[in-house]
């Protein structure tokens, strides 16, 4: 007669892992965090230290080595796009100095010699 009903039925058997678990608050903490099991305790994230320039160029040439190993038409690909990109940013930049230096050539020469 003191039978207690059976709860591990297929449909609570699904409805289990979604039900939240109440944790109470220690004094002097604003509120309890809901947990939802063991599964959202291991999840939580902790965001990577961002990586110094010198660790960024090893990971960076770590990664071309492999890609080297890998496929080396492609590593020669990306190489020789970069070095498109370095020669276009060269010439813009000694462009940008011409044309700098043909500016205040041109305000210099357009002064009337009798006002110097």
């Amino acid at each position: 007669m003191g039978k207690k009903p059976n709860r591990k039925g297929w449909a609570n058997r699904l409805l289990d892992p979604l039900k939240q678990r109440l944790a109470l608050t220690e004094p002097g903490k604003k509120q309890a965090p809901l947990r939802k099991g063991k599964a959202t305790q291991k999840a939580v994230k902790k965001t990577p230290e961002p990586l110094s320039s010198k660790e960024r160029q090893v990971k960076e040439l770590k990664t071309m080595f492999n890609i080297g190993v890998k496929d080396p038409e492609r590593l020669a690909r990306i190489i020789s796009h970069m070095l498109q990109e370095a020669n276009t940013q060269e010439e813009e930049s000694q462009l940008k100095f011409e044309r700098l230096i043909w500016e205040k050539a041109e305000k210099k020469g357009s002064i009337p010699p009798d006002e110097l």
